[in-house]
């Protein structure tokens, strides 16, 4: 199974840049990154930022609630149930 890091990686790396662009600003409105850190950022030093602020777990859920904002619920979807997948893997 991927790592969260990959799982964000994927994620990310779906959105338009248009997409992208509007979730950096949600991400600015609801986390501590500087605007100035995510101004330049691409997808793979967002999803670094994230993890290093809000670790694995609270980088997945921030991103789940920005995806549904920005209206990619099929992504949101999609990172939800493999993120599931992968906690499964780690119980059994």
């Amino acid at each position: 199974m991927a790592s969260i890091k990959q799982l964000l990686y994927d994620t990310l790396d779906e959105l338009e840049e248009e997409h992208l662009k509007r979730f950096k600003s949600f991400l600015r409105e609801d986390g501590p990154i500087p605007a100035s850190v995510l101004e330049k950022a691409n997808a793979t030093d967002t999803v670094d930022q994230m993890l290093d602020r809000f670790g694995p777990e609270g980088a997945v859920k921030i991103t789940l609630d920005i995806l549904k904002k920005i209206n990619q619920n099929n992504l949101a979807e999609q990172l939800e149930n493999k993120h599931k997948e992968g906690n499964k893997d780690k119980i059994l």
